[in-house]
């Protein structure tokens, strides 16, 4: 960890379509919680484990299929059953799941870790988001922000 941070964000995608969700949410949180946050994007799982470490908290955002309809958002605390079911965005070689358990016996795994999952329709190389994912998108930059700041209000009054 690099700078005086808690929470690391990470957005997990590719330049492909509906599978830039992930990098979009980071992105936006980033223009928005600039210097509360630290901001990483990664293509894959097994990036995490070169950025975790150190953190109180990590918040990870991808793309992911078989958990609702196209632009719907999703939330679970690791670990979480759920999340066996999940297939993520991409063609990752090690799921995220994976490399949440490896990170938590390196004892490399921040104390808290919220999945925001994004139900997306298409990743093909040339095209642009879809609207539903965009939308969906949208909800969670506002739903993470939301709780960024309750967190943080929560954090200074037990400082106080």
């Amino acid at each position: 960890m690099i700078s005086n941070s808690s929470t690391l964000i990470v957005g997990i995608g590719s330049p492909h379509g509906d599978d830039q969700v992930g990098w979009e949410i980071a992105r936006r949180i980033q223009k928005s919680a600039e210097g509360f946050v630290d901001v990483h994007l990664a293509r894959t799982p097994p990036d995490l484990l070169d950025y975790i470490h150190g953190y109180k908290q990590l918040i990870i955002c991808d793309a992911c299929h078989g958990a609702g309809g196209i632009g719907s958002d999703h939330h679970w605390d690791w670990p979480a059953e759920q999340l066996e079911g999940i297939c993520w965005s991409g063609t990752h070689q090690v799921s995220l799941t994976t490399v949440l358990a490896l990170a938590a016996q390196l004892d490399r795994l921040p104390s808290q870790v919220q999945i925001w999952g994004i139900e997306i329709e298409q990743s093909q190389p040339g095209h642009q988001m879809s609207e539903p994912v965009l939308e969906g998108a949208e909800r969670v930059v506002g739903e993470i922000l939301r709780y960024l700041g309750e967190s943080t209000r929560l954090e200074g009054s037990q400082h106080a």
